[in-house]
C-alpha cells in the first residue's frame, strides 16, 4: 500500500522532509505524518489517514487533519496555506481518489474558509472548497459539529461524482445555492467586517457563472 503525495515536497530545498507511516485501526488503514525540519528542529505539518478500501463493501477514503497554516524555524517561516504545496496536496489527493470516494479535510487552519462557513457560505464557494471543486470534487458536506470524539474536529467532506449524471446533479445544486445566497453575500460585501470574505466569494461565483448559465 503506497502512501500518496510523498512527491509534493520534492523541490523544498531549505527544509528536510520526513514521512512517518504507521498501521491504522484496520489492515487497510495507514496513518502518515508529514514532518519538516531545520537545524535539528522538527515540526509536524499535517497528519493524513488513508483507508484503502475493502471491495466490494467499502470504498477508499482519505482524511487530512492537524494541518499547520505555517511553521516557524530559526531559518524562517514555512507558510503552507496559499502555497504551491497546499495546491499540490489537493491535486495529488484528487488524482488518488476516484468517483464516489471520500476526502475529509480539516479547515481550521484556514481562517477565511472557517469564517465563511460560519456565515453560511456554501462550502464550494469558500477558499478551500473552491480549490476542491476545481479539482473535480462536486459533493460537499461541512462537518462543523462532529458527532463524537472519534470524528475529530470540524472538516469538509467532499466526493467526486460517480458519473456525468451525478456531476450534473451536484452542479445544479451548487448553482441553486449560488442563486439563493447571492443577495446575502452581496450584503456581506458592503460590511467592513466581512468584505474580505465576500469579495473572494463573489469572484468565485463569477468564475462559475458560465457553468451555471448553461444549466
Amino acid at each position: 500500500m503506497s502512501i500518496p503525495c510523498r512527491e509534493i515536497f520534492k523541490d523544498l530545498a531549505d527544509l528536510q522532509v520526513e514521512f512517518t507511516v504507521k498501521s491504522g485501526r484496520f489492515p487497510e488503514e495507514k496513518n502518515m505524518e508529514i514532518l519538516l525540519a531545520s537545524e535539528n528542529v522538527q515540526k509536524r505539518l499535517l497528519v493524513m489517514k488513508v483507508f484503502y478500501g475493502r471491495p466490494p463493501y467499502y470504498r477508499r477514503w482519505v482524511e487530512v487533519f492537524s494541518i499547520s497554516r505555517e511553521l516557524t524555524f530559526n531559518s524562517g517561516i514555512f507558510r503552507f496555506i496559499g502555497s504551491v504545496y497546499e495546491e499540490r496536496l489537493i491535486e495529488c489527493l484528487s488524482r488518488f481518489l476516484e468517483g464516489g470516494e471520500r476526502l475529509f479535510i480539516d479547515y481550521m487552519y484556514d481562517d477565511e474558509t472557517r469564517r465563511a462557513l460560519e456565515l453560511g457560505i456554501p462550502p464550494p464557494l469558500t477558499r478551500l472548497g473552491y480549490m476542491l471543486l476545481q479539482r473535480g470534487f462536486t459533493w460537499f458536506k461541512d462537518w462543523y459539529y462532529p458527532e463524537g470524539f472519534m470524528e475529530g474536529g470540524p472538516k469538509l467532506q467532499v466526493e467526486k461524482p460517480v458519473d456525468e449524471n451525478s456531476r450534473k446533479i451536484h452542479m445544479e445544486e451548487l448553482c441553486r445555492e449560488v442563486r439563493d445566497n447571492l443577495d446575502r453575500i452581496r450584503g456581506f460585501a458592503i460590511l467592513d467586517e466581512y468584505s474580505w470574505i465576500a469579495s473572494g466569494v463573489l469572484k468565485r461565483i463569477e468564475g462559475l457563472s458560465a457553468v451555471c448559465r448553461s444549466i
